[in-house]
């Protein structure tokens, strides 16, 4: 299953956690955002890491669940490019 991440973390040291989290299930494709292909149980495995990471009271993490045949509609403009690993 495809989940795009995105947060908006005004703590350096929280977002740079998160970061760190996400890039081992998913791609980077913008500062705050991630595609991440994961099982269902991988899926359950990085929202548990996350409520670990952040203050939800300060922090804001959104999952998008995407169907296949919707992820693969999807379009981009612009060139890809390498993103700046955050740790």
């Amino acid at each position: 299953m495809i989940v795009l991440v995105a947060y908006d973390i005004p703590s350096n040291r929280r977002r740079a956690r998160v970061a760190k989290l996400l890039i081992q299930f998913g791609e980077r494709v913008q500062y705050s955002v991630f595609e991440c292909d994961v099982t269902p149980i991988g899926y359950l495995e990085l929202r548990e890491t996350m409520v670990t990471l952040v203050k939800p009271r300060l922090d804001r993490i959104h999952f998008y669940p995407l169907c296949q045949t919707c992820f693969s509609r999807a379009e981009s403009i612009g060139p890809a490019y390498d993103l700046p690993v955050e740790y």
